[in-house]
């Protein structure tokens, strides 16, 4: 039995508990085996929340058992298209001061500044 020809299989009867896209192009990867059991990291195509299972195969059928998930790293952001370099080049080419000034934050979003 091809367990990850069989995860694949299995991948497209679930959605991403975070984004909802549906688990067929989302990675899988076999992480190891104990006795009768597999360990599986999936990982989202879209939004890259990875999650680890533990796969019992008995007789024929495999059980899949959730483990942990892993939520993606605070801070992550969406990848950077061309739109927001040619954005970042028009800010930087209107731009009047120095460097300082240009990553200067305004007094109301500055850290310490919070207004409730």
């Amino acid at each position: 039995m091809n367990i990850l020809r069989r995860l694949r299989e299995e991948a497209k009867k679930f959605d991403c508990s975070v984004c909802g896209t549906n688990h067929t192009r989302s990675d899988i990867r076999v992480l190891g085996k104990l006795d009768a059991a597999w360990i599986v990291r999936v990982t989202c195509s879209t939004c890259s929340t990875a999650f680890k299972l533990l796969v019992v195969v008995e007789e024929q059928k495999a059980a899949v058992t959730p483990v942990k998930e892993e939520r993606p790293r605070a801070g992550r952001r969406a990848p950077m298209t061309s739109d927001d370099v040619l954005d970042a080049h028009e800010t930087l080419r209107e731009f009047q001061g120095d460097v300082s000034a240009l990553f200067k934050r305004p007094a109301a979003t500055a850290r310490g500044s919070r207004r409730d």
